[in-house]
């Protein structure tokens, strides 16, 4: 993952209320953790937050 991806995680978080936040958060810390990749938070969002395809329409995929 790249920092600019990385950094797009962040900003469309963001877009979400604080509750909400908190709630994507919270479903993150009761799955196992994952050590297959080097920012498994960031590995989360992607799937939560279903950007790929955004990602792949601006350039960032």
């Amino acid at each position: 993952m790249t920092e600019e991806q990385r950094d797009d995680l962040i900003t469309e978080l963001t877009i979400y209320s604080p509750i909400q936040i908190r709630k994507i958060i919270s479903e993150y810390q009761q799955l196992p953790i994952k050590m297959d990749c080097e920012y498994p938070f960031y590995e989360f969002l992607k799937e939560k937050l279903e950007i790929e395809g955004y990602w792949k329409k601006v350039g960032l995929a």
